[in-house]
């Protein structure tokens, strides 16, 4: 390991470290006023935030008629529902963004606990589990966020975690890199492996963004195949790309 290496992996430590100690009541980050509450978000801006409303159950896409949307009709993904709270848009994108590639961990109790306050799991769960992130990838980055945000939303809905059972074994190109065309044919069930003792038969998903599905349609299929009746996913931003 490089020295540059060495010293980027004990910054994200540091960051992992005060992120984690932030769970007295703090400012909002949007007003900068006293949020009132354990994380960054004062209860006057999140009414401002980008909510998601009238979504798919299925496919968590927003859309207009009474039952699942027409994508669901003709060809339905492999998880059993899908549920976001936002659409992909500032301030959300950057909460996300800053978790994700500045390890800014003080967003993951906000983001769990909007979570757990708006989502409601359809099946009942016996375990959740963070969208796997490749080894190497989870080196580089330091963390793997969704496993974070699984964390979180596990200690506050009493649920058991499982962190170390699901591993993502190819190391892909990233999803975002590539155009809409093309990411189907980069993900399978093959992607991903599920340790053999795994024994959960209806799992909940924690992801940030999902965007095609495709990552969390890969990752339901090699569950199912595996063994799973339900796969849910709970995500914090929804796209429409």
């Amino acid at each position: 390991m490089s020295e540059k290496e060495i010293v980027n992996k004990w910054l994200k430590i540091i960051q992992q470290i005060l992120g984690l100690g932030l769970s007295f009541p703090c400012h909002c980050v949007l007003c900068l006023q006293s949020s009132q509450r354990d994380f960054a978000l004062c209860h006057d801006c999140e009414k401002t935030l980008p909510w998601l409303t009238q979504a798919c159950p299925r496919c968590g896409l927003s859309f207009v008629e009474s039952d699942i949307c027409w994508r669901c009709h003709q060809n339905p993904f492999a998880f059993d529902s899908l549920q976001a709270l936002f659409h992909y848009q500032w301030p959300v994108s950057a909460f996300v963004g800053d978790l994700k590639y500045k390890g800014h961990l003080h967003f993951v109790k906000m983001l769990a606990s909007l979570m757990v306050s708006r989502l409601k799991a359809v099946h009942p769960i016996d375990c959740v589990v963070g969208m796997p992130l490749h080894p190497q990838r989870q080196r580089q980055r330091g963390f793997n966020q969704t496993i974070e945000l699984a964390k979180m939303v596990s200690k506050l809905c009493q649920l058991p975690l499982d962190r170390w059972s699901c591993t993502k074994i190819l190391d892909l190109p990233a999803q975002a890199s590539l155009p809409k065309s093309a990411r189907t044919k980069n993900l399978s069930a093959k992607a991903f492996s599920i340790a053999p003792a795994f024994a959960a038969k209806h799992v909940l998903i924690i992801e940030d963004v999902v965007t095609t599905g495709q990552t969390v349609q890969a990752f339901t299929q090699a569950l199912k195949i595996h063994g799973v009746t339900t796969v849910e996913i709970w995500s914090v931003c929804r796209t429409h790309l």
